[in-house]
């Protein structure tokens, strides 16, 4: 039996960047096209494409490989209010995708936060909800998985609009907010464009 491709949208947890794969995108095509960035792990992704952690490990070390800045989808599935059982949930998730994946002091990784429950829904997390977690993974990142704090970029994802965007952006260690529905009409996205630049 063959390896089949870690392809940034194949369901397969082999890795291997060329072959007769038809339908399948590589890293190395993507970055062939002129991208930098690419996402991995969108909870749409988990959910409609059967993509696990693991999976994702592997697309993370395959973006690095081919010089991509890998932009990484996480979060919780449930809120979960009591601080500790959040930590454990999300570290859990980040050893899997984080495993052995190791950046070079000049290259970047964005880790977008997006809270499952709160993708596609009326309200995005609080800002203390957001700033208390983005503070748990930063922190992790920094200490336990030893990456230097300019290798780190953390934004917010999880039905953010024009209202709530304002404190979002306040959040001190927050670097960037993660738009998705509310980029769809491009008022809405200009006026929260307005907001970074207050």
């Amino acid at each position: 039996m063959r390896d089949l491709p870690i392809v940034l949208g194949a369901q397969n947890i082999h890795h291997q960047d060329s072959g007769p794969f038809t339908g399948e995108v590589s890293a190395s095509m993507v970055k062939s096209c002129g991208c930098k960035i690419v996402e991995i792990g969108h909870a749409e992704r988990y959910k409609y494409f059967n993509e696990t952690d693991i999976l994702v490990n592997k697309k993370i070390i395959q973006a690095i490989n081919n010089n991509l800045i890998p932009l990484i989808c996480f979060g919780e599935e449930k809120k979960i209010s009591n601080l500790l059982l959040r930590k454990k949930e999300l570290i859990k998730k980040i050893k899997i995708m984080f495993k052995s994946v190791n950046l070079k002091k000049n290259k970047k990784i964005i880790l977008a936060y997006e809270p499952v429950w709160a993708i596609g829904k009326k309200n995005a997390a609080s800002a203390v909800y957001v700033s208390e977690t983005v503070n748990i993974i930063r922190e992790h990142f920094i200490k336990k998985l030893n990456f230097f704090q300019n290798q780190i970029i953390i934004i917010y994802g999880g039905s953010v609009n024009k209202i709530n965007a304002e404190k979002l952006l306040k959040i001190k260690d927050l670097d960037g907010i993660f738009i998705g529905r509310s980029a769809i009409n491009a008022n809405n996205f200009i006026n929260i464009c307005k907001l970074v630049e207050k």
